[in-house]
């Protein structure tokens, strides 16, 4: 019986060793909800762009002052970059944490978000637990699953930072 138990602890063991740790890269999967209440993933939305394109996701909300401060700066930069920079597109997708659909269409209207960015809303706050992060503003670009880039909050440091990434990209 001693043997056998062994012989499983030695499996065990061996399997969690052998399999690695996870890919602390790797972003989680996420809900979104879609303004048309429709119920998506951050992993079936990202399928969805092509390998080499990049996904800024901004963490946001309504009630944020340096929200209301970065949003405009994220909808020129991606603007300027996909005007200039065919090959691979800038895609910038907002979620708007602790909102309602409502407040999100109203925010939206008052920063001019057009139709080139995508918005979802988490009023749940479930991104910030499972993507660990302390509120809003809090900025990512992914790679297909991969995180290239995560800050919280909205400095000239964090701007800068974001900035370099992604040109380093180009």
């Amino acid at each position: 019986m001693k043997t056998i138990l062994w012989a499983l602890i030695s499996l065990f063991i061996f399997v969690n060793l052998s399999a690695g740790p996870k890919d602390q890269n790797e972003i989680q999967n996420i809900p979104l909800y879609s303004l048309d209440l429709e119920r998506k993933t951050l992993y079936q939305e990202l399928s969805q762009i092509p390998d080499e394109d990049l996904v800024i996701l901004n963490f946001t909300s309504s009630d944020c002052p340096p929200c209301k401060e970065e949003v405009p700066n994220l909808l020129e930069y991606s603007k300027k970059w996909n005007g200039s920079h065919p090959k691979i597109k800038l895609h910038l997708w907002i979620v708007f944490v602790g909102d309602d659909p409502s407040s999100v269409s109203k925010l939206a209207n008052e920063l001019g978000i057009k139709k080139q960015t995508s918005l979802y809303f988490d009023s749940l706050q479930t991104s910030m637990r499972i993507l660990e992060f302390p509120g809003t503003p809090t900025t990512m670009v992914v790679q297909k699953k991969k995180i290239l880039f995560k800050e919280y909050g909205y400095t000239k440091e964090n701007w800068s930072k974001l900035i370099s990434v992604l040109e380093n990209r180009r």
